[in-house]
């Protein structure tokens, strides 16, 4: 075989490199480039989340509601609170947040992500009657022998940001 190649013009030797290194040097590019449209897509649906998030909040009159009642501290947490039409408003509101606690709890989202609506969290998560019902909800999770709720993910979201603020 060595003796065949020998035979061969110089151009068609060379040629004979150049085309798997060439095939080596495209292929890497395209990886790379694909690579790189990989991370710029997974960061748009990231913020795409934000942004539904962001829009369900300007769309919902009975979470905005909640959030106003919470920011303007009007809400106040009392035995009373539980089975009351504002606990299904209070609930709908940290259900909101909550979801997107879990997520960033679960790696799908970071805190660079969740930097265009920090202010929502920090406002419901530093306000003492809501921290008054996280308290209730871990002692009740405790209770029930339920590993956690969902509302104490948003909880410790707050305590980071609040932490990341500082």
């Amino acid at each position: 075989m060595a003796e065949l190649v020998k035979d061969f013009p110089e151009w068609f030797k060379i040629t004979i490199v150049l085309i798997p290194v060439l095939s080596l040097a495209v292929a890497a590019s395209v990886f790379l480039l694909n690579l790189r449209q990989t991370f710029l897509n997974n960061k748009i649906a990231r913020s795409k989340i934000i942004s539904d998030t962001l829009h369900a909040f300007m769309d919902d009159e009975t979470i905005q509601k909640a959030f106003y009642k919470v920011e303007y501290r009007k809400f106040k947490y009392s035995p009373s609170f539980h089975g009351s039409e504002e606990e299904t408003e209070i609930d709908k509101l940290l259900r909101h947040y909550s979801n997107l606690a879990m997520m960033w709890k679960n790696g799908l989202l970071t805190l660079n992500d969740i930097y265009p609506i920090q202010y929502y969290i920090l406002r419901i998560t530093q306000n003492p009657d809501i921290n008054k019902y996280f308290e209730f909800m871990e002692d009740w999770t405790k209770k029930a022998n339920i590993s956690s709720h969902p509302f104490l993910a948003l909880n410790e979201l707050g305590k980071i940001l609040e932490k990341n603020n500082a």
